[in-house]
């Protein structure tokens, strides 16, 4: 099913509650919706509002504006699915301070880069690589990798991209806990050799490369980072179809409560 098409929360004062009765309604999409002749709850001059406001989406989805459909930022992960192709899945490391970056990892579902302190962590470089994309991929991006790569270098990221932070996504899952203990709470596994290095053993691996300059050092830490970014194309998939499947469940649970009655 088409998330975003199937999705009413763009529509003004149309809450997710909103949204739910329309799904318990039988209008399950935008062309539901756009060819009844009525809508429970909704007069005629409030329906042909929203279609036009339908109308408009539509041509934006088909425009590939997904900035400007007026999706809230906690639900762009809607747009995952239709955007997966075209997704970076992208974790930081850093020295130990706020900014300060060593690694900008980047996983696009084929192929591992590393942007590294001293080699090849560069404005340019980094603003090029990231312009092939249409939606980031982070865990707890919006707090973290995002704001410390901004202070770092600037805006590097094309104005159009979009942002999924799959940690807020798990968390209305009721997933909590950093990245590590999510992957083990879903089964999600890395290499023996990886097992039990931590955000503070990368702060170390990197702070003994700087000293001894040995590549060791070095390949460790970026694989612990290129686990990061792998790690994070399985966690969206799961999150954003079970929380779709939530969200829809529960209209439909209320369905058949309807028709039923419930205890």
């Amino acid at each position: 099913m088409h998330l975003v098409r199937s999705s009413f929360i763009m529509l003004d004062r149309v809450s997710t509650s909103g949204e739910q009765r329309l799904w318990r309604a039988g209008i399950h999409d935008w062309d539901a919706f756009l060819a009844a002749q009525r809508i429970p709850g909704f007069g005629l001059a409030r329906k042909a509002f929203y279609d036009r406001q339908l109308l408009r989406a539509e041509a934006l989805l088909q425009a590939r504006a997904y900035e400007r459909l007026g999706l809230p930022k906690s639900e762009h992960w809607r747009l995952y699915p239709l955007l997966k192709d075209e997704a970076v899945f992208l974790d930081i490391e850093t020295s130990g301070s706020y900014g300060d970056v060593t690694v900008l990892g980047c996983w696009d579902g084929e192929t591992y880069v590393a942007f590294v302190r001293g080699h090849n962590l560069d404005k340019e470089l980094v603003r090029e690589y990231l312009s092939r994309f249409r939606v980031v991929v982070t865990f707890n991006g919006s707090s973290f990798d995002l704001p410390v790569l901004r202070r770092y270098f600037g805006n590097v990221f094309p104005e159009d991209i979009i942002h999924v932070d799959v940690r807020h996504v798990l968390a209305r899952l009721g997933y909590a806990g950093g990245l590590k203990s999510i992957e083990r709470q879903l089964g999600i596994t890395r290499e023996a050799a990886l097992q039990g290095v931590s955000g503070d053993d990368a702060v170390l691996l990197w702070q003994q490369y700087c000293l001894t300059q040995e590549g060791e050092f070095l390949d460790v830490l970026l694989a612990y980072n290129e686990a990061d970014c792998r790690n994070l194309e399985p966690l969206a998939a799961f999150a954003v179809r079970t929380l779709w499947e939530a969200i829809r469940g529960s209209a439909d649970e209320q369905i058949i409560c309807k028709k039923e009655g419930c205890l």
